[in-house]
Order: structure tokens, then sequence, then C-alpha cells
């Protein structure tokens, strides 16, 4: 039995929304790279960067992560129903 056009659609409309919600948090959580002068291993540390350049420790606040991990849940909940 094949599946109704309006289906089709709204699966897709549905996958697209998850992919732009889900690129969105990427761009706000991304991490933060020090672009400046070289310098010493120490006084990267000192300010809060690897010596890569790159931001030391999680990228992500605490308070976000429950409200990712809600949003997560709901999504799962809400892919259930669709079949």
């Amino acid at each position: 039995m094949n599946q109704s056009l309006y289906l089709r659609l709204a699966v897709m409309f549905v996958r697209l929304d998850l992919k732009r919600e889900e690129n969105q948090w990427r761009k706000e959580h991304r991490r933060v790279r020090y672009l400046g002068q070289p310098l010493s291993d120490h006084l990267m540390r000192d300010i809060g960067f690897e010596k890569d350049g790159f931001s030391i420790g999680h990228t992500v606040a605490p308070q976000y992560k429950a409200q990712r991990e809600v949003v997560r849940m709901r999504r799962r909940l809400r892919m259930n129903a669709t079949t």
C-alpha cells in the first residue's frame, strides 16, 4: 500500500525541521578558537585555551544540557507516533 503524498510531504518537512534545529544548535555551541598572536603554552592555558587554540573544557553550558535532553526526548516521542 502506497503512502499518500501528504504523508510523504509531512515526513519530509519534519525531517527538514529536525535537521535545521540540529544545525542551529551546533552553530550556537561550537568551540571557540583563539586566532591572535602566538603565545606560549602557559599563557594560552591561563586565558583558557589549549595549545592548539581551542577553548578548554565543555562547550555546552550545564543548563543547556538539560534543555537539549528534553528536546531529544520530545523528538523521540513524536517520531514513534508516525508509524
